[in-house]
């Protein structure tokens, strides 16, 4: 064999990939949709289709509770484990199963799989903003604690000074000669210092607890909220798929409004194969990226929502950054502020008189006293919790999600259709000729008048 000859057929070889593939792909589908194997080897591949699409799920589920919903790694493990056990065996034995699982996917794509990602992105800036903004108000709480107890300290400090000011003249008096029977000076005071101390403290350690349950039950509120939408909207993507199963299998108008062409190849073969300009404006392509007005309509107002969810959650993080920035504001001017400091100065001169007339020094005391009052002092300033740098680039990344689904619903809603169809064809050409029925009666009408 030459070269030449080995070249010749890799291309040939090549060449057939696409429609080997193509082939395979093919069966692999006629497999799962079929509605009873006809093999043994037909049971087999099912078998491990469904097994392979459980674990997907299950791998789905296992990442969304652990890393999304925060629940523990080994026990989300068992669950999901046992589920994906349950599950290969229902979408091996049941077909209608495999119908919903399969609608599952491109319902992802719909407002069902909207609601997912949007509860995720509210979820995600209530549970980030909402806990620094929380932060951020305690730490003023502190700082205001803080500058009160200093105050306190700097008012006893002062009461303090004026004592020792009094001690010193008492002394001074006491060394003179004639000052036997002199009273000493006493500072009487109404205020109890001390009582004010502990009862400030205790406000101030009331507001802090108040402030730390809040943020706690807040966490708590958070996390059981997500959970319970989260499971919310799995059972309701799961029911929803289930409903549009039983009304394509029961209802002949159920979302019977496209242009297949099977129904094409109907027309045509009944002499005439335009559509009566009613149906036109109704009936939707199954191919091709053309919307209806219907269609551009529903992306529209799912655009509207959507804005409206965004303008939320970014007014939840510009609130988080305008705390923050105002208590930097306010910690760069009390920053500034200086301290008092007080001077004391304590001048007594005593004379006496001798003859009546003749005036002459005693004794005489001067001494100078300095107090020093801190507004605020360096160890009530603590670092203010800044805002999550991430949690911007990440709320625009789910909202871009978010309206990529908007625009992608009319696709995935024509493919949930075609699974259907899939699955239960004879369904879909009862389907299709009562539509094809419809659109004759109307051209009939349509000649006669």
């Amino acid at each position: 064999m030459t070269v030449d000859d080995c070249l010749t057929r890799t291309r040939e070889g090549l060449s057939t990939f696409p429609s080997g593939s193509s082939r395979l792909l093919r069966f692999l589908w006629d497999v799962y949709s079929k509605p009873t194997p006809s093999s043994g080897f037909e049971i087999f591949i099912l078998f491990l289709l469904c097994l392979l699409v459980s674990m997907m799920m299950a791998a789905l589920l296992l990442v969304w509770m652990v890393f999304s919903l925060t629940y523990d790694l080994t026990t989300v493990a068992i669950m999901v484990g046992v589920c994906a056990f349950l599950m290969t065996v229902l979408l091996t034995l049941v077909h209608p199963a495999r119908c919903t699982l399969s609608i599952l996917i491109p319902s992802l794509g719909t407002q069902q799989g909207r609601k997912i990602l949007v509860s995720t992105v509210m979820t995600l800036t209530i549970t980030t903003c909402v806990p620094n903004m929380v932060r951020n108000v305690n730490w003023t709480a502190f700082l205001i604690r803080c500058s009160s107890h200093s105050l306190i300290e700097s008012k006893l400090n002062f009461s303090t000074t004026t004592h020792l000011i009094l001690s010193d003249i008492n002394k001074w008096t006491a060394k003179m000669p004639s000052s036997n029977g002199m009273s000493s000076l006493v500072l009487k005071q109404e205020l109890d210092i001390l009582t004010v101390w502990h009862e400030i403290s205790k406000m101030t350690l009331n507001m802090k607890t108040e402030l730390q349950s809040l943020h706690g039950f807040l966490n708590f509120a958070s996390s059981v909220i997500q959970k319970l939408i989260g499971a919310a909207l799995v059972l309701m993507m799961l029911a929803n798929s289930s409903m549009y199963l039983i009304g394509y299998l029961t209802d002949l108008k159920y979302d019977n409004v496209y242009t297949s062409k099977r129904l094409m190849a109907s027309l045509a073969a009944s002499g005439d194969g335009t559509l009566p300009m009613k149906y036109q404006d109704r009936l939707v392509k199954t191919s091709g990226v053309k919307m209806m007005r219907a269609e551009v309509q529903r992306c529209v107002w799912g655009s509207a929502v959507l804005a409206l969810y965004a303008i939320l959650c970014f007014a939840l993080i510009g609130l988080d950054h305008f705390i923050y920035k105002a208590l930097e504001v306010l910690l760069a001017w009390t920053r500034k502020m200086p301290g008092i400091t007080y001077h004391t100065t304590v001048n007594l001169n005593v004379r006496g008189q001798a003859i009546g007339f003749i005036n002459f020094p005693i004794d005489s005391f001067r001494k100078e006293y300095r107090h020093r009052l801190d507004l605020l002092p360096s160890h009530c300033v603590n670092p203010l919790s800044p805002p999550t740098s991430s949690i911007i680039s990440s709320v625009c990344i789910l909202l871009s999600i978010a309206l990529i689904l908007v625009l992608g619903q009319v696709f995935a809603l024509r493919l949930r259709r075609k699974i259907c169809a899939s699955f239960y064809s004879q369904r879909e050409e009862e389907r299709t000729h009562h539509l094809l029925r419809k659109i004759l009666d109307k051209r009939e009408r349509e000649r006669e008048n």
